[in-house]
């Protein structure tokens, strides 16, 4: 199809004939109105796109006279579309174009494809609707007859029923596919007013556009029609103009829907695509850092290291752990806002959560002489409906962020209360270097520039308070932030009451340790499992410092073998007490020799052994995979060897006490 572009300026025209020439059109230029008048005689465009402001004459003069003069006499009066291409647009601009004859207006730079959208809608309008169906519901032969050539006429499909029980028999069947009901309100058998409200009444697409055709223009019919469910009214006898005016307003509307869905289908596609590339370039990424934070750690507590070599090793595990932080944060946000993402929730003691991350972010605190107070002012035991490992995320973000800004010797409160909407409360205060107030509003902002190092230098990822924004959220609590620079700042997180007096916990309980866990490591046993020699040295070193006595395997299989050759020995002492096993690795991954494990131990009714993922991969997916064949617990590379002590405490030495 051909396209007149008549416009003065060389660069416009290009970007037009770019456009439309990428959509199969054939481009012809002219570069102002008298030279565009003698062209259409030769070529008898399709459509035409004008210019307005040219020097020998306007495009609106060049329409009028395209309309009074050229189409009637020498075009046979076809009417071909022209569209105004202009740098202005204004209500007394478009005026005047269309009272000449102009068709549309499109504003200098448009955007890409907007111009050939347009041009297609009025080239190949058949095209717009190819695909959609419309359902007929007419008695009358004739009128039946007319309204489905109407309808193909624009390329849609039909589906023509002679009466209301026939119409909605057809819809029922065909309802997935049925885009527009275009029904007759006096039918045999049921009347259009009845159609509406069944179609209403059938589970799936309430939504679906129905436009009712009656001779009646009383306004209390016509209200009853709308209460029965009617999208739109059109009168008989009717115009083609007026009446696909009404089904194209209500089709765009079903495509454009399509369109969003298909945008949303798209966009889950990319967060799938997203979340798995974050699995697995955090696995890549973990690994050679496990290595480097492990041989650190080793180096650091080597013995002959002089002042300036004790410093440059505190550099790099420094940098190394602020890596992991930010991996760590990246792959928290992401997992966040995954909609896979769901908490499991139950009834928690917020107070025993906050002592808890208290005592874990300890170690940041004591270096620079911080106290850190927390204060239960409820009457009751504080009980919100939460996920424990999301609460234990928040308030370390909370406390360590307090720590970071707090000077040498300062101090921190966390205070527990019940607010005048008996919500729980918990406000993390500080006397620290405080916050800018221009600063306030752009805190919870990911990736947010105002991101700042701590009174001692410490760094930040950025990511931290975005994270809890984020996870108080899904608590569906609130978080708000006080704060005055030189003189600290407050934090108050706000969670619904669970409104119950007693505190139901089903973690396992722990008990006091009698003795240190370093005199007691020797008697436990570790099963270390993984493929890398790179990760194994290290590790065997670090738990060895502690006193473990550890067996390795280089592959799941190696390790089931092992594992059940030590349960046929008769001496207990070669038997195993913790298994610390990788996930992916070569003959048999973490996740099959677990299976096998669990399958053997069930067999020859062998009490199971405490296994702990050992991996760098932290998805969902695959932590929900861990506990679906049978493992205990999950630990992230790298990890610090005192989280490795807590851990074997708790699976090793509360079940042996």
């Amino acid at each position: 199809m051909k396209i007149l572009v008549v416009d003065d300026n060389v660069t416009v025209r290009r970007m037009i004939r770019m456009e439309l020439e990428a959509g199969g059109y054939e481009i012809f230029e002219a570069i102002n109105g008298t030279m565009a008048l003698e062209m259409i005689k030769e070529i008898e465009p399709h459509l035409i796109t004008m210019d307005i402001y040219m020097p020998d004459m306007d495009g609106f003069e060049v329409v009028d006279i395209i309309r009074k003069q050229i189409e009637p006499k020498l075009l046979r009066g076809n009417k071909r579309p022209i569209i105004y291409v202009s740098v202005s647009d204004d209500m007394e601009l478009r005026q005047k174009g269309f009272a000449v004859g102009g068709s549309d207006f499109v504003l200098k730079p448009f955007l890409k494809g907007e111009l050939l959208t347009l041009v297609n809608n009025m080239l190949q309008p058949e095209a717009r609707y190819n695909g959609l169906t419309v359902l007929i519901a007419e008695d009358s032969g004739l009128v039946g007859m007319i309204l489905q050539n109407i309808m193909q006429s624009e390329g849609l499909n039909t589906i023509m029923a002679v009466n209301g029980e026939e119409a909605y028999d057809l819809y029922k069947i065909h309802k997935h596919d049925i885009n527009l009901v275009l029904m007759d309100y006096l039918m045999p058998k049921m009347k259009g007013d009845e159609l509406c409200r069944r179609i209403r009444q059938e589970p799936g697409r309430k939504d679906i556009p129905i436009i009712i055709l009656s001779a009646t223009s009383e306004q209390q019919n016509v209200l009853e029609l709308f209460k029965a469910g009617a999208s739109d009214y059109v009168f008989k006898p009717f115009s083609k103009e007026e009446l696909l005016a009404r089904v194209k307003v209500h089709l765009n509307g079903e495509l454009l829907n399509r369109k969003l869905m298909g945008h949303v289908n798209e966009l889950k596609q990319l967060n799938k695509l997203k979340d798995d590339f974050l699995s697995i370039t955090s696995h890549d990424l973990r690994s050679p850092l496990n290595g480097i934070l492990g041989m650190t750690e080793l180096l650091r507590l080597s013995e002959g290291l002089d002042k300036q070599q004790q410093e440059y090793l505190g550099y790099v595990s420094k940098s190394g752990q602020f890596l992991l932080e930010l991996i760590n944060d990246i792959l928290d946000l992401g997992r966040i806002q995954s909609e896979n993402h769901n908490l499991e929730t139950k009834l928690i003691d917020i107070d025993e959560v906050i002592r808890s991350s208290t005592q874990m972010i300890s170690h940041m605190a004591k270096p620079k002489g911080i106290d850190i107070k927390i204060e239960n002012r409820c009457k009751m035991t504080p009980l919100i409906m939460g996920d424990r490992q999301s609460l234990n995320r928040i308030f370390n973000n909370l406390l360590s962020n307090a720590i970071k800004f707090t000077q040498k010797n300062g101090h921190i409160k966390g205070i527990i209360k019940t607010d005048t909407n008996n919500n729980i409360t918990v406000s993390i205060q500080d006397d620290g270097i405080g916050i800018s107030p221009a600063v306030i509003p752009t805190l919870f902002d990911k990736f947010s520039k105002v991101s700042r190092p701590g009174t001692a230098g410490e760094k930040s990822t950025g990511l931290g308070l975005p994270i809890t924004k984020e996870l108080v959220e899904l608590h569906q609590a609130t978080i708000e932030v006080s704060s005055e620079e030189g003189k600290g700042s407050c934090f108050k997180v706000s969670f619904p009451s669970a409104h119950i007096s007693e505190i139901i916990d089903d973690e396992p309980d722990h008990v006091e340790r009698k003795t240190s866990i370093q005199s007691r490591a020797q008697k436990v046993r570790i099963l270390l499992v993984d493929d890398q020699p790179s990760y194994i040295l290290p590790t065997i070193m670090l738990l060895g410092k502690s006193g473990y006595n550890i067996a390795t395997a280089l592959s799941g299989k190696e390790a089931l073998e092992l594992y059940t050759g030590t349960l046929q020995q008769e001496t207990q002492e070669e038997m195993f007490d913790l298994i610390l096993m990788d996930l992916n690795m070569p003959v048999m991954d973490g996740f099959e020799a677990t299976t096998e494990i669990r399958a053997f131990e069930k067999r020859y009714a062998i009490r199971p052994i405490p296994i702990v993922a050992l991996t760098a991969n932290v998805s969902e997916d695959a932590k929900m995979k861990c506990r679906q064949v049978g493992m205990n617990g999950y630990l992230t590379k790298p990890f610090r060897i005192d989280q490795c002590d807590k851990l074997i405490h708790r699976f090793v030495f509360v079940g042996k006490d």
